[in-house]
């Protein structure tokens, strides 16, 4: 598949099989996410894999925080659960402490090391998200995750597996909606 087709395919994904996908793929894909644009070269990624018993943790977290908005069906609950649990691998994604403006730079790298992540793994069939659902931004996840609010702030999950269901490409409009062309 070439460059423009990769990049027109790849869908977010939210649903995912139980399928294995090799740790070392995923390594490879953070790897190469380090090439991204990067300000000053200050390095700022900071990547938590999600072991086990901290996604237990999270999954119950997202359920307590979804259900404090109002009723929570059991079937809704387990949906949520699921979310955390069936995806291959989860991956806490933060950026490094540091003044305002170089965080917003520091954001940005991590949105670029994202996408150059999950295009990546796209090419070999393996889908992504990055969540920032409530249970990755609350103050808990922190303390889940062994991650010092001082040093680290977090910037959500990356989801990683095999896709279940491939959602359909929206139409996109069309580029002279975005461009300006000053004199």
């Amino acid at each position: 598949m070439d460059f423009a087709e990769l990049v027109r395919s790849r869908r977010t994904v939210s649903q995912y099989t139980q399928d294995k996908v090799p740790r070392e793929r995923v390594e490879e894909a953070l790897a190469l996410s380090l090439w991204a644009p990067n300000h000053r070269l200050t390095w700022p990624w900071d990547f938590t894999w999600v072991g086990p018993k901290s996604r237990l943790a999270l999954a119950e977290l997202a359920v307590e925080l979804k259900s404090k908005k109002g009723s929570l069906s059991e079937v809704k609950a387990k949906s949520i659960r699921d979310n955390m649990m069936h995806p291959a691998h989860l991956i806490a994604l933060g950026i490094k402490r540091s003044e305002p403006h170089a965080e917003h730079e520091d954001y940005a790298t991590l949105s670029c090391s994202v996408q150059i992540a999950s295009m990546y793994l796209w090419q070999y069939k393996i889908g992504t998200k990055w969540s920032t659902g409530g249970a990755w931004m609350s103050e808990r996840t922190y303390e889940i995750l062994g991650v010092d609010p001082a040093v680290i702030r977090l910037e959500g999950g990356l989801m990683v597996g095999v896709p279940m269901v491939v959602p359909q490409a929206p139409e996109r409009p069309a580029l002279g909606q975005f461009v300006r062309y000053s004199t």
